[in-house]
This record gives structure tokens, C-alpha cells and sequence, in this order.
């Protein structure tokens, strides 16, 4: 899979540009995260939560919940926080603002209602499917279809090169390159520089601000 932040948000930041009112940005691109969650708590769990979080099943019962409550968290408290980061002075602001971090507090004029949550939910679930796809190419086992989950071609699973692996300390690592690993290298960084172009584009044409005022 491209990396959770930035590179998997491209489709979501796409659809949204394109189709304004007819998608939620912000659980769009929020979903498109939520799968990778699984990272996070499976260490504290003898249970593999990734096989349901990359699964169809997931988008419905993991994916979708979460996307909601995050979306609001996100909306009322960490954006709006984020804009008035990026408003500061100094040279660690500038990439917040150039890239249209300070606009986010519009996000708070969200108005939560019957509408919101129709629109939210459908488009967590298309964020999170455009997360699956994403990740097809890109590992060496298929969850879409979890509990079954199967193995990728031989040809995804080719090594082309193998340095074996190295002990550092108590971690090793494995000096393998495949070619899933290669496609999710390729992929991260093309959907990264996607995604870097579309935050400008929003922040460039002021949208953030008209789309909100047409609330």
C-alpha cells in the first residue's frame, strides 16, 4: 500500500475537486487512512486486525464507523487547531500554509445533520475501497474477501533483488526488494506527489473557502 498519509489521499482529493457537493472531503480522505489503523493496534492484540480492515467486509463494519466519529473529532477540534497553527510565523508554518492548512478551520461551519451523515458515509466507503485498490498490487496476500484471503501471483511475489537479511541489534532486516514492494514504491511516491499538487490547487483557487460558503 502507498503510505497512509498524503499518498492514499489522492483519489479522495480528486473525487472531491471534481465532485464537490457530492462528496464529504474530509471523510473522503480520512478513509483512506482508516485501513492502515490496524498498524497501529494489532501489537496489542493476538488477533491480525488487517485481514478485516482490507476486506470489504471491514469498509462496512470498520471503516465506516470510524471514518464518522474521526470526521467529526477532525472537523470540530483538530483542524480548526491545525489552521491556526499554520497562521504562525516562522519558517515551520510556511509548508502548512502554503499547502492550505490554515484554511481548515472552515471545516468547523460543518453542519452535522441527516444530509451530512448520507453523504459522509458513502464517501468513507468509496474512500476506503480506493484504499484497497491501491493496496492490490502492492502486498503479498490478497484480504479483500476476508475471512478468505489469498496469496498475490508468483509474479507480484518475484524477488528481484536479495541481500538476505541483517541483524541490528534485537531488529532484523530483510534486504529483499519484490516486486509488490517495488509497485508500492512506485505508487507511494507518484500518488504523494498527486496529492502535494492537489493541496495547492485547493489552497491556490481559494476552495476550501468557497465550498463553504455555499453551505
Amino acid at each position: 500500500m502507498p503510505s497512509s498519509i498524503f499518498s492514499h489521499q489522492a483519489p479522495g482529493l480528486i473525487l472531491k475537486i471534481k465532485y464537490p457537493q457530492k462528496f464529504d472531503g474530509t471523510a473522503l480522505c480520512i478513509s483512506t487512512f482508516v485501513p492502515d489503523i490496524s498498524v497501529v493496534i494489532d501489537p496489542f492484540f493476538t488477533f491480525n486486525f488487517r485481514g478485516i480492515t482490507h476486506s470489504l467486509l471491514g469498509l462496512i463494519i470498520f471503516t465506516l464507523p470510524i471514518t464518522l466519529l474521526l470526521t467529526l473529532i477532525f472537523c470540530d477540534h483538530i483542524a480548526p487547531f491545525c489552521a491556526k497553527l499554520a497562521r504562525k510565523n516562522g519558517i515551520l508554518y510556511k509548508p502548512m500554509k502554503y499547502f492550505g492548512i490554515d484554511e481548515w478551520d472552515n471545516l468547523k461551519k460543518k453542519q452535522f445533520d441527516k444530509r451530512f451523515y448520507v453523504v459522509a458515509s458513502y464517501s468513507a466507503l468509496i474512500g476506503g475501497l480506493t484504499h484497497l485498490l491501491l493496496d492490490l498490487p502492492a502486498h503479498a496476500t490478497i484480504e479483500l474477501f476476508y475471512p478468505i484471503i489469498l496469496q498475490s501471483p508468483d509474479i507480484l511475489l518475484y524477488s528481484i533483488i536479495d541481500f538476505g537479511t541483517v541483524n541490528i541489534g534485537p531488529f532484523q532486516i530483510d534486504r529483499n526488494l519484490t516486486v509488490y514492494q517495488l509497485i508500492w514504491i512506485i505508487e507511494t511516491l507518484i500518488t504523494m506527489v498527486i496529492s502535494l499538487y492537489l493541496l495547492r490547487f485547493i489552497k491556490k483557487h481559494n476552495l476550501i473557502s468557497n465550498w463553504y460558503h455555499e453551505v
